[in-house]
Parts: structure tokens; sequence; C-alpha cells
């Protein structure tokens, strides 16, 4: 997927010596096993950093920088996409997107949404980009009120969708399940900007709309279970899940049974 929020695993080892680096994208980096290296924009002038887990590091985007690894370390890195900070600077009248990098940074916001990416990422992401998409742009509002400089702040959208935007919007939903839909497609059906979009169409529904999906997914695998012979794998993919594993979880968070169990059990 282009532009989309990206997450990986850097694992990093004092073998490596001193490297430099120079990230294109904006990226956050969750320590996740204790580690200690030296960082510096020269390097022959580092400082040391000891780091625990759950510590975040804002890099700097498109700066070389030098880091010597000192011990073993385990981090988390999000690569935010560059189309999540254009549309909070669009909705802001903001021109400068510079992001100020920090070695230790402490939000309780970003920190409570990479919790929510983590626990997400454990499930296999079943609402797909939709919900990348929108903790991207979350991210990126917190990171540029924060770090950055905004020319006003990201104003609150409290207007629920109308009737009919909310019906056009459902539609899109319903007719492409299978397809890993993004906010941007979404808003665009409602006629919105996609940094308002979900939290209006929280307002008319009462979820956000990664949760709207996946429960529109379940309700579509239910009708399948019941009504044909498909086996699991063929009800998933149709459903939009990467696999039967996937259905399989999000059946038994969301209804406490299994897609083979609830199909038995109907069946009875």
């Amino acid at each position: 997927m282009n532009d989309v929020l990206r997450l990986d695993r850097v694992i990093a080892t004092p073998l490596v010596g001193v490297m430099s680096q120079t990230l294109s994208k904006q990226c956050l980096f969750k320590v996740i096993k204790a580690g200690t290296f030296d960082h510096g924009l020269k390097p022959d002038s580092m400082t040391r950093y000891q780091y625990g887990p759950g510590d975040l590091i804002l890099a700097r985007k498109g700066t070389e920088e030098w880091v010597h690894w000192i011990s073993d370390s385990d981090m988390l890195m999000l690569e935010l996409p560059d189309s999540a900070f254009r549309d909070v600077a669009d909705s802001t009248g903001t021109s400068e997107l510079e992001i100020q990098g920090t070695a230790n940074l402490r939000d309780q916001r970003i920190s409570a949404l990479v919790e929510a990416l983590e626990a997400e990422q454990v499930s296999g992401f079943p609402a797909g980009r939709i919900f990348l998409d929108g903790i991207g742009r979350a991210l990126a509002a917190t990171l540029m009120q924060t770090r950055g400089v905004l020319q006003r702040s990201l104003r609150s959208y409290t207007t629920a969708l109308s009737t009919a935007q909310l019906r056009r919007v459902i539609e899109q939903i319903h007719v492409h399940i299978e397809r890993d839909l993004t906010v941007a497609e979404l808003a665009e059906t409602a006629g919105l900007s996609a940094a308002y979009f979900s939290e209006a169409f929280r307002g008319a529904t009462g979820y956000p709309p990664h949760q709207f999906v996946v429960r529109a997914r379940v309700e579509r695998a239910k009708e399948l279970l019941r009504t044909t012979d498909w086996t699991i794998i063929e009800v998933a993919m149709a459903c939009g899940f990467q696999s039967p594993q996937q259905l399989a979880k999000v059946f038994q968070r969301l209804l406490k049974a299994t897609p083979t169990g609830y199909r038995r059990e109907f069946a009875r």
C-alpha cells in the first residue's frame, strides 16, 4: 500500500557500530526492550540515551543522524504517511510541515494511539487500511500540535453526517465490503475532508469507521454462513478478511464463537 502507516520491528545490536541514517518519512519509535545508544547529528558529537519499555522517540525526517547502539535493543517503528500531515495542514491553513524530533517524547495521547495500533496488529488489522488511515491522521494531528507549528488548531468537528451522507457511506461500505477501503474514499462519498470525516461518522453511528467496517464484515459473514455452503476461507475472502484465521479471531472477540460453531448452531 502506498503512503499508508507502516509498522516494522527494529532489532539493533552493538556489533553494528556507528552508522548514519536519513529517514525519508516521519518516523516514531516505541521501545520494546530496554536499551542504550549514542545519538547525534555528527559522529563526533553524540549524546548517550537509556530507554525502557514503552519510551517513545520521534526521529527527524530528512536529516542525517548518527547512531551507535551500546546494547541490544528492540523497537517498534511507525512510518507515518505524508498524506496524513498534508490533510491536517490543509484543514488548519498551515504550510509548514516540519516536525521537531526528540529523543524523549512524552505524550499520553500518542502513547494511547500506539497502544491501540499494537492491539489491532494482534488481531491482524481486520478493518484494513481504514484503521491505519485513522490512526495515521490522529498521530499526525497530535504531532503537529505538539512538535510542529500550526497556524490554527484543528477544530473539533461535532456535527454528525446527515441521513443522506450516512446512507451513501454505508452503501459504499456494503457494496465494497471485500475491498480494503480507505478513509479518503469514504470521506469523498460523504463530501467531507478526510481530516473531519471520522469524527462526523462516529457522531452519526456511535462507531469510528474502522469498527463499523469490521462489524459490517461480521454481519455479512454471518449471513453467508447461514445461507450458503461456502467454505470458511471463501466466506472470509468475500467479507474482506485476509484469512480464515483473522475471521475466526474477530468472531471470537465479537460473538464469543467460531465461524464453524456459529454455522453449526444456526443449523441446529
